[in-house]
């Protein structure tokens, strides 16, 4: 709780800081110093949306608003960084520390099918996943899941069920998703945005 309101505050400061700079100071600032804070910025948000429950696609908007389209490969590059370290974070977490979580939280089933997914291979989760999944809509997403982790990234207010950082976190630790496929799907889905903000300039 504490870390994620030092994040806060943190971005509040940002705000005000980027606010500035596209105000009457932004054309009296040396381009160095420009440089320098543009790229700690950057850095900062390409680091926090990495982290779940973090909305990261609104802040990279907000960077787009107010730094304008000439930065849109920029925050591009950072949103897609962000996921990327997500991902590769949750494929070295080892399942039975999640589990050990949930079981603190007495998720029992949750538990369970953790310890059951613990040190199997990719093709055998999946094989076990779809066996015990619902039957209705689990299988078909399971199947066509990078086309559904575009969709999820891309769904307004992802942020209540983790953000991009927290999916991003959940593909990784699954097992269940190839990392080049996973970045090329990432990179697409992502790209709208910062395309149309560089085409608006």
């Amino acid at each position: 709780m504490i870390f994620y309101a030092l994040i806060l505050l943190i971005g509040t400061y940002l705000d005000s800081v980027i606010r500035n700079l596209v105000g009457e100071e932004f054309r009296t600032i040396h381009a160095p110093s420009l440089q320098l804070i543009v790229a700690g910025s950057a850095l900062i948000f390409a680091i926090t949306s990495a982290l779940p429950f973090v909305p990261g696609a609104e802040i990279g908007i907000g960077m787009l608003m107010l730094l304008g389209g000439q930065y849109a490969l920029l925050v591009y590059l950072c949103m897609l960084y962000a996921l990327m370290l997500a991902f590769t974070v949750g494929h070295f977490v080892p399942l039975s520390a999640i589990g050990k979580a949930f079981g603190w939280l007495n998720l029992r089933k949750a538990q369970s099918l953790l310890a059951k997914l613990d040190g199997l291979a990719p093709d055998q989760r999946m094989d076990l996943l779809m066996a015990n999944a619902p039957k209705q809509f689990v299988p078909f997403l399971l199947r066509y899941r990078y086309i559904a982790l575009i969709v999820l990234v891309n769904t307004p207010g992802n942020s209540l069920i983790g953000g991009g950082g927290g999916i991003a976190l959940m593909a990784g630790l699954s097992g269940l998703f190839k990392w080049y496929y996973f970045a090329l799907g990432m990179a697409v889905a992502i790209a709208p945005i910062p395309i149309a903000f560089y085409l608006a300039m």
